[in-house]
């Protein structure tokens, strides 16, 4: 089944990822308080795996239209001329959709559909969000792999979502997504952090960015 959400908004207003600081204390009443930094939720990294945030609340965000692909047939005409006029495509995995090389091949035809309609593959911002765990080292990373198969082992899906997650330590999820990125003809790999990742963001992006 086809999936499309049209919202009012682009996400490709980035700002550059750093370190989580303390924030300035202010004093009042004689109480020093510390205002909480904002969870960082989301994450995009290009081909040469630099790193940055994406926004998340809306009045962070310039007007324009994202369209969600979460899943979708090469034939679907309506779905592809959407998103042909849209701001920025976001490509989801999917069980119609689950491998880099069906991304690969959806983004050439929706490059198709662009020309068609007289634009450029410049005029569109398109990503692939996908599902990561920040793992402290190697040995974490591996635990948390055998923990996620033998979860789906008893899921009775047909399809395993997690075959296309990324999970790792900071400096192969950015090497792994910046691969992702050449791979299927995307702008740039969102990584969905998820769970505790969220607190690993910085970690993302004080990692050593990879070869161009």
């Amino acid at each position: 089944m086809t999936q499309l959400f049209a919202r009012t908004r682009a996400p490709h207003a980035l700002t550059v990822a750093r370190p989580h600081r303390p924030a300035d204390v202010p004093i009042r009443a004689g109480v020093a308080t510390a205002e909480a930094a904002p969870v960082v939720e989301r994450v995009a990294v290009d081909r040469a795996g630099r790193t940055t945030v994406e926004a998340t609340s809306a009045a962070t965000r310039p007007p324009g239209v994202e369209v969600v692909v979460a899943s979708a047939a090469l034939d679907d005409v309506t779905l592809l001329r959407s998103a042909a006029s849209a701001d920025t495509v976001r490509i989801r995995y999917s069980p119609t959709l689950a491998t880099p090389t069906a991304v690969d091949v959806l983004v050439a035809v929706l490059e198709g559909h662009l020309l068609a309609t007289g634009r450029q593959r410049g005029d569109v911002r398109v990503v692939l969000e996908v599902e990561t765990v920040v793992a402290d080292d190697e040995t974490d990373a591996a635990r948390r792999r055998a923990n996620l198969s033998y979860a789906e082992a008893f899921s009775g899906l047909a399809w395993r979502p997690s075959s296309t997650w990324l999970v790792g330590t900071p400096d192969r999820v950015r090497a792994d997504a910046a691969a992702l990125v050449a791979a299927t003809g995307v702008d740039a790999v969102v990584l969905a952090l998820v769970g505790c990742s969220r607190e690993h963001a910085d970690r993302l992006a004080t990692s050593t960015p990879t070869a161009a």
